[in-house]
């Protein structure tokens, strides 16, 4: 182990490696309360040299590798799972190399946070719009590794949906690619750059990326609405999206947040869910009209009360209860577990009655919580982590709410990706053929398997490199 650590100063700089016990054992969580391994030393790259020399002197040595950006996972994305591994952080190579307005382009390195990078779009009023609820933390290569979503994601989709353009990706085998074009469109070849959104860090380490960016749009509103009955609000997301009235964001509350949020915060709701619908343009005309269409139809609709904010303040004041959702939690249960199923939209109603149902079989709180626009929810199965019995029944609770959403045609990740949490539940959605192949597409790019190894595939396509 002494030789190892010696290479990694010699290639990083004494400066840039961790081997403090204490320190390290931090690295051994992500935001799930997953624990790992605590690795052999953390490294903090400064360009994508240092990390080929690594690279390829891990494959040769066989060294577990595991690379991590804001630590925002919610599934055990970057967490070690084998004994001296070596952890490679990106968050120092954080800088906006260029940022080209007349092209809608900017071109950064991995580690920069989602949020700094549109603090410094700022000045050319443009946005990148990908928005996790973790992008103060989160940065552009962990989201390009997960695929993240996030509340607009309605409007403008995830990561995959067209956000990023080409990668500079080091691969274990020594070399460093550029996946794509600095074009809108290319039909060359294959798309390499998309492979590597969602790939979940088993294929290469990404190091820089560049990324489509929009107008910063000069007008929002938001629209808050109470139902009386959580499957009612779901049916008039279903209604909504076929429209056309272009929502940005579409959020669902059930009672079991809306009480946590109200213990948090002292929020004084009405019925049993809420619906959070924001409208964004540069035309105020455009969205006052969409604005009325939609608060005629929720009155038409069954909607108990409606209100929409006139000021930045209202504003914000309304999506408070949103983003105060999560952190609410902990005031009826001292943990939770993290669901992340999706499903298509017009089964959304469905899947909010599946996760009732759920939570009544098991004698489970579940505070379910999401993107509606895109039929994508969290449910939050709450516990106490002292008591084993109550989290044996949230771990059946998981997987049925899992297996029950692939019927529904849906999948077991919408944004959170699969890491360690979901393998066996992935392992029912994509099928043997499926993993099969995409075991062949790791093995061409990491054929010892030192990326990320016991994430994404199931134990037994790992048997051949690590024991897990």
């Amino acid at each position: 182990m002494d030789n190892i650590i010696k290479f990694l100063s010699d290639v990083f700089g004494s400066s840039n490696i961790l081997t403090e016990k204490e320190i390290l054992e931090y690295y051994a969580y992500d935001a799930q309360p997953i624990k790992g391994e605590i690795p052999l030393a953390v490294v903090f790259p400064q360009n994508a040299d240092q990390i080929r020399e690594y690279l390829i002197y891990a494959s040769k040595h066989k060294i577990p590798t595991y690379v991590r950006g804001g630590g925002t996972s919610l599934s055990g994305g970057a967490i070690p799972l084998i004994e001296n591994a070596v952890v490679i952080s990106m968050y120092r190579m954080n800088r906006i190399i260029d940022v080209v307005p007349q092209d809608l382009q900017a071109r950064v390195e991995a580690g920069i946070a989602i949020d700094e990078l549109n603090i410094n779009l700022n000045k050319f009023d443009l946005i990148f719009p990908i928005d996790p609820g973790s992008s103060a933390a989160a940065t552009i290569g962990g989201a390009i590794a997960g695929n993240a979503g996030g509340i607009k994601a309605v409007k403008y989709g995830c990561m995959r949906d067209g956000w990023v353009l080409s990668l500079e990706v080091v691969l274990p085998r020594g070399s460093i690619i550029e996946t794509g074009t600095r074009t809108f469109k290319a039909a060359a070849g294959y798309n390499l750059t998309g492979l590597f959104i969602g790939s979940e860090g088993t294929l290469g380490v990404i190091t820089k990326a560049t990324l489509k960016l929009v107008a910063k749009p000069k007008r929002a509103v938001v629209i808050r609405a109470y139902f009386s009955h959580e499957r009612e609000a779901a049916e008039f997301v279903v209604k909504l999206l076929k429209t056309g009235l272009d929502p940005t964001a579409i959020e669902f509350l059930d009672r079991d947040t809306l009480e946590a949020v109200k213990r948090y915060s002292g929020l004084e709701y009405k019925g049993n869910a809420m619906l959070l619908i924001e409208l964004t343009g540069n035309v105020k005309e455009d969205i006052e009209k969409r604005l009325d269409m939609i608060l005629d139809m929720l009155r038409n609709e069954g909607a108990i009360d409606i209100t929409w904010s006139k000021t930045e303040e209202e504003y914000q004041k309304i999506w408070m209860a949103r983003k105060a959702a999560a952190p609410s939690l902990s005031n009826i249960k001292p943990k939770y577990l993290v669901l992340d199923p999706t499903v298509p939209i017009s089964k959304l109603p469905e899947l909010v009655d599946i996760c009732k149902r759920v939570a009544a079989k098991y004698d489970l709180i579940i505070a379910t919580f999401g993107h509606a626009g895109d039929g994508n929810l969290h449910p939050n199965i709450l516990y106490d982590p002292l008591n084993k019995d109550e989290f044996e029944k949230v771990l059946k609770a998981a997987k049925e709410i899992s297996i029950e959403t692939i019927k529904l045609g849906g999948t077991v990740s919408g944004e959170h990706g699969i890491g360690l949490e979901k393998v066996d539940v992935f392992k029912v959605e994509a099928g043997k053929e499926k993993l099969d192949l995409m075991w062949e597409m790791k093995k061409l790019f990491d054929p010892n398997g030192i990326l990320n190894p016991g994430k994404l595939f199931p134990r037994e396509y790992w048997e051949d490199f690590w024991r897990v």
